[in-house]
């Protein structure tokens, strides 16, 4: 192992040969004198750096010796971790900054010389909807090794040794703190490019300034200065945060939690899922809330919510299948074992258990510490699943004419336009999946209608703007109205969405509700309210949709007449059904998510949801149990067991089981007994679809306060949420905000499509009373243009 030696004493010089990285990077304003000389090395791997000249007191001596013969490569290596580091200020406390050099050094060798583990695998071999982009990849290597390099810290010297690290972490120049290691990387596997786009392009970068004119009326795609005060706050590619302050990790740091409070292990997530959330034959449908409630929620959580997953060195993803992965692939890998006597992930032969493949998600820790996840789109309400959360996405959905986004019109009907790069896609030519801003389009064909309806919507405004606006230029038109489609978009989300998923006391004590047009605007913006989502909403709360998912998406025609359905386990990264033009297309399919019910939000899940997820067609058990996973997720992230979070709710402590009376029925409270051994051991995410829903709402209390907590932050974090009125930055107008309080779902689905001539008036009501399209008024662009 290659070892660092720091030598305060004094300048020696540096002999380096030309174009000494040691040099050029730490003494930019060296005197002739002081400059290295430009001597020929004699011995590139066992070379020692000194030079006659000793005056200068304040400059450090490098010297590189290893173990193994490494000299010259360590040496290097010492130079760019002195640069990123800053450490010329801290010659005098190398005794104190050692431990954490070494802690990198040796975390850098065991992370890049890992042998046998994390073979690649090619493209669409590991079907994933969590695909890592370029800028997702670069954080990775940087939290692995800050993550190994913590527990050899704390091996050492105990936890206390942190808080010093990240003193000395939080003094560094913020660009070179920030990629000092995939810099560095760079240097030493020159193989491994999987950081950069294949064109080149700077996907995601800060800009200049945030104080420019450009940030006083523009949205960043980024989401870069929203908060102007704390400027990559919630923006994409950026850590999510945690309610409690904490995380429930086995050894603090970074193990998946695996044991009871009684120090028996904890269960398998996929029995779990087995005893406490399967359907069985009798599904339970709501009596009030169509099917289309849930696809609306799955497309905010697309919005909002990409926790990218693990890749292997080279950036290709994980095949964490394997029950023995963990150990022969990656320690990302995390497997859920499946019982023996499983009905459906059978064993995989007599002498070999199955498992359930789960690949951690991506650790994007910037410091000494606890692992850290990250939220790869912007977190913020802003229609990045349309428009991109990067540049690079935000461009390829473009058609850079007149404002408009690119479309896909060959079947005779505007789809989002294709493409033959989606390595999830499982349909073959001629049913190719599409691009759009969010890549997880296709991960089930009830995702198509919303995406084309709000492709065709912004297309639709556009083509009136350019008509009134007949001198503005594609970038002018594309970005008003972008802003007026997030506006449209955050107003259905807080106005018809949310008031049918909470009850009233927690849209009022979270201030959720949005004003009567004539009321004025919102003054509720608050610089210090950081808009990141929250891990309990992203990797639990808000998972309360896949409860609402049927097995079975309806098509209905313009009649309401039948046309029969498609199974939801059939058609997981498949599109071929939104090419079936003699059924409607995707305008059927929206019918039909209007005109069914919803599944009961409750601990149920319907048969795909729990064993078909990512199935290719015909292999049994080849994709996964979403609601294992979804526990397991909660463990991989480091969520507290349910029980404590219940103080922050002003629910009850508990102790025993029967505290848990007050908020569960005596039928659930039994169901969680025969898994776990003590409540203390209650998963969040069970717990929260296990609480009985408040009255006038579909969630229990703990869930419903998590997701109430998640939107108030949206709102109140946002500079640039529709109903604001926020000094130096230029937002709508109090016409502007009312014409945009009219705005309806059910117009919107009206416009965009051609069988809908009559529609529920309460677009989410299964029971509404149809009204006539032209009934409902159009958002009036009178006040805009």
């Amino acid at each position: 192992m290659d070892y660092i030696n720091f030598n305060a004493e004094g300048m020696n010089g540096c002999a380096e040969k030309k174009n000494n990285i040691f040099c050029s990077t730490f003494y930019p304003k060296m005197t002739q004198k002081e400059k290295c000389s430009q001597e020929k090395a004699q011995d590139e791997d066992d070379e020692e750096y000194e030079d006659e000249d000793d005056e200068d007191e304040d400059a450090i001596q490098c010297n590189a010796m290893s173990r193994e013969g490494g000299g010259q490569k360590a040496w290097k290596f010492c130079a760019v971790i002195l640069r990123a580091l800053s450490l010329v200020e801290w010659v005098n406390k190398r005794r104190r900054i050692m431990p954490f050099v070494d802690a990198l050094f040796d975390a850098l060798n065991s992370v890049d010389s890992a042998t046998g583990l994390e073979p690649s695998v090619p493209d669409g071999a590991i079907v994933s909807s969590q695909v890592a982009n370029a800028e997702s990849k670069k954080l990775q290597f940087t939290g692995d090794v800050l993550e190994v390099a913590t527990q050899f810290l704390v091996k050492k010297y105990g936890v206390g040794i942190l808080t010093d690290a990240n003193e000395v972490l939080a003094e560094l120049s913020a660009p070179e703190s920030a990629s000092f290691l995939s810099q560095l990387r760079t240097k030493r596997q020159s193989s491994s490019d999987y950081s950069n786009p294949p064109s080149g392009q700077v996907c995601q970068g800060p800009p200049k300034s945030c104080f420019d004119p450009v940030h006083d009326r523009i949205r960043s795609i980024t989401g870069y200065c929203n908060n102007r005060d704390k400027a990559t706050q919630a923006n994409a590619v950026t850590p999510i945060r945690r309610l409690l302050g904490t995380t429930s990790y086995s050894d603090s740091l970074q193990a998946i939690r695996n044991a009871s409070v009684t120090g028996s292990p904890l269960p398998s997530t996929r029995l779990i899922s087995n005893k406490l959330h399967d359907e069985g034959s009798t599904p339970n449908f709501s009596p009030s809330v169509n099917h289309l409630h849930m696809q609306i929620g799955q497309f905010i959580a697309h919005d909002i919510i990409f926790m990218p997953s693990s890749v292997a060195k080279d950036g290709s993803n994980l095949n964490c299948t394997s029950c023995s992965s963990p150990t022969t692939v990656s320690t990302n890998c995390a497997p859920i074992p499946a019982p023996s006597d499983d009905k459906y992930f059978t064993p995989v032969s007599k002498t070999e258990a199955r498992c359930i493949r789960l690949t951690r998600a991506l650790n994007g820790q910037s410091g000494f510490g606890v692992r850290t996840q990250i939220d790869q789109n912007t977190h913020y309400l802003d229609m990045s699943v349309v428009y991109g959360s990067s540049d690079c996405e935000a461009q390829n959905v473009r058609s850079f004419s007149n404002g408009l986004l690119k479309t896909y019109t060959g079947m005779g009907y505007a789809l989002p336009p294709q493409t033959k790069n989606d390595t999830n896609c499982q349909s073959k030519n001629p049913y190719y999946c599409f691009t759009v801003g969010d890549f997880r389009n296709c991960l089930h064909p009830g995702l198509l209608p919303l995406h084309t309806v709000f492709i065709k919507e912004h297309n639709r405004l556009a083509v009136k703007v350019k008509s009134a606006r007949s001198s503005w230029n594609d970038e002018q038109i594309y970005q008003f109205v972008r802003s007026i489609m997030v506006a449209q978009w955050q107003h259905i989300v807080y106005n018809e969405y949310l008031p049918k998923l909470l009850s009233d006391k927690y849209l009022t004590d979270f201030k959720l509700k949005t004003m009567k047009p004539g009321s004025g605007s919102f003054r509720g913006y608050d610089t210090g309210m950081n808009a990141a989502l929250s891990g309990e909403f992203a990797a639990a709360a808000f998972r309360f949709g896949h409860s609402q998912s049927r097995q079975d998406f309806a098509r209905q025609d313009a009649t309401n007449k039948s046309l029969g359905a498609y199974d939801l386990g059939y058609n997981i990264f498949y599109s071929d059904q939104v090419y079936q033009k003699s059924l409607g297309g995707t305008e059927t399919m929206l019918m039909g998510l209007i005109k069914t019910a919803a599944m009961q939000v409750d601990r149920y899940f319907s048969f795909p949801i729990r064993n078909q997820l990512f199935e290719i067609r015909g292999q049994n058990a080849s994709g996964v149990d979403l609601i294992a996973v979804n526990i397991m997720r909660g463990r991989d992230v480091g969520l507290l067991p349910y029980v404590k979070y219940r103080d922050i709710v002003g629910l009850p402590k508990v102790q025993n089981w029967n505290d848990l009376a007050s908020t569960f029925t005596a039928g659930n409270i039994a169901a969680l007994k025969t898994v776990y051994a003590d409540p203390a051991d209650i998963d969040l995410y069970s717990g929260l679809v296990m609480e009985t829903p408040i009255s006038g709402g579909q969630l229990g209390p703990t869930a419903s306060w998590i997701v109430a907590e998640q939107f108030r932050a949206l709102k109140t974090g946002d500079r640039f949420y529709y109903e604001n009125q926020v000094q130096n930055t230029v937002g709508f107008t109090q016409d502007q905000i009312d014409a945009i309080r009219r705005v309806k779902l059910a117009k919107i689905f009206c416009e965009n499509t051609d069988i809908i001539t009559n529609i529920n008036v309460d677009v989410f009501d299964l029971n509404s009373n149809q009204v006539s399209c032209s009934s409902i008024p159009d958002i009036d662009l009178k006040w805009f243009l």
